[in-house]
């Protein structure tokens, strides 16, 4: 074999070996690629993360104002991604201290028929701004009547948003403490909305009490300025009395009416 021979089998030998180099799969772009599928898995899988929220739609318009009742709106549970734009609406946190519902809440701005109620959008009776915000404070004011045992009933039967209308009862009492003299009721105002309804616990009954009188709660309520000086005129024996008034205001059929008025149609 002579040397010509020799130098082509190595250069052949030689091509082989550094082509095998050339074309032999890298390690680590292997594990650049594993990487990049598991980060991505990962990625879906943090999408995939869901959220249980609460949402409340209106059936119907309402105005800046409005406490609003069962049928205003109804309320749903539903799943969504942790990252789902609708989650700005969730009211779960706002209502779990309040069984679930939305009766008495005060809604904060004029709302169209199947909007989503937002925390932003409602104020909850607890909330320090509550009654500021449902009066008109140049014109009303929150009058708080306090409720005593022959009237507990009320502070179970009657809810922010209902109505009531005032009564006034005339009692006079001997040396003893013994009534004397009870006049029948007079009433001194008609249909007045109920703001806010607050049960007292065991603590705060025994230090709002005095004398033979306990005070288990109270009910505010919205009245004018007219109506509130009829109350200091009463007597000081007399006694404020709330009954039950039926429906909603009269001003709530055109509630419809105004808000398309405010959006100048």
């Amino acid at each position: 074999m002579n040397y010509r021979m020799l130098f082509i089998i190595s250069f052949l030998i030689l091509a082989v070996g550094v082509g095998g180099i050339l074309f032999i799969p890298s390690g680590n772009k292997g594990t650049n690629v594993n990487f990049t599928q598991e980060h991505s898995v990962e990625e879906n899988q943090e999408n995939k993360i869901e959220k249980l929220i609460t949402l409340a739609e209106l059936k119907r318009d309402v105005v800046k104002g409005t406490l609003l009742q069962t049928d205003d709106y109804s309320l749903n549970e539903i799943t969504v991604p942790e990252n789902s734009p609708v989650i700005e609406y969730d009211l779960k946190e706002l209502i779990k201290d309040s069984s679930t519902s939305l009766q008495g809440y005060l809604v904060n701005e004029n709302l169209q028929g199947g909007s989503l109620l937002s925390p932003s959008t409602v104020i909850s009776p607890s909330d320090p701004k509550f009654l500021i915000s449902g009066i008109n404070t140049k014109q009303e004011v929150a009058f708080r009547i306090n409720i005593n045992e022959s009237e507990r009933y009320l502070l179970d039967t009657v809810k922010g948003g209902d109505y009531v209308s005032i009564y006034s009862q005339y009692f006079s009492s001997d040396d003893r403490g013994s009534i004397r003299e009870r006049l029948d009721l007079a009433k001194i105002a008609d249909r007045v909305l109920v703001l806010q309804v607050r049960t007292f616990n065991d603590e705060e009954v025994k230090n709002s009490s005095s004398g033979n009188t306990n005070t288990f709660g109270y009910i505010s309520v919205k009245v004018n300025v007219k109506q509130v000086a009829k109350f200091y005129k009463l007597y000081k024996e007399s006694k404020l009395i709330l009954l039950p008034s039926e429906g909603r205001d009269k001003s709530s059929e055109h509630r419809g009416i105004s808000i398309r008025k405010l959006r100048g149609q």
